[in-house]
């Protein structure tokens, strides 16, 4: 199939399919007109990556999962170390994130938002 197949089955732009080829994610056949040919295996690990990406990993991490994948000798333990760095890392993103929010509802309950010129909350930013 070709690149625009490839992508339009695999849910992603053309843009990242050239980008995991130029990691060597996925590869492809020049045919003589020098277009890009892929199989169905590259199809399969495109849908890989993008559903690792949506959960959370990391270009970086689903080339190491797809090693991982394509290792006949792989140790569980090394995909399940891989998703509770990866769930650890989540949940401190969330909590940062949570710690944020409570910071900026303080900051919006301090703020009268009214039609006078102070603002708690640039005070806050400009200190």
């Amino acid at each position: 199939m070709k690149i625009g197949e490839l992508a339009t089955k695999a849910g992603v732009t053309n843009r990242a399919i050239r980008y995991y080829e130029e990691l060597k994610l996925i590869k492809s056949d020049r045919l003589a007109n020098n277009y890009r040919e892929y199989t169905k295996d590259a199809l399969d690990k495109v849908r890989f990556i993008s559903r690792a990406k949506k959960l959370g990993f990391s270009i970086d991490e689903c080339s190491s999962l797809i090693s991982l994948f394509n290792n006949e000798t792989r140790k569980s333990y090394e995909v399940r170390q891989l998703a509770i760095s990866k769930n650890n890392k989540l949940k401190k993103q969330i909590k940062e994130l949570k710690d944020l929010q409570k910071s900026l509802e303080w900051l919006i309950k301090k703020c009268p938002g009214n039609d006078k010129p102070n603002c708690p909350i640039l005070d806050e930013l400009s200190s």
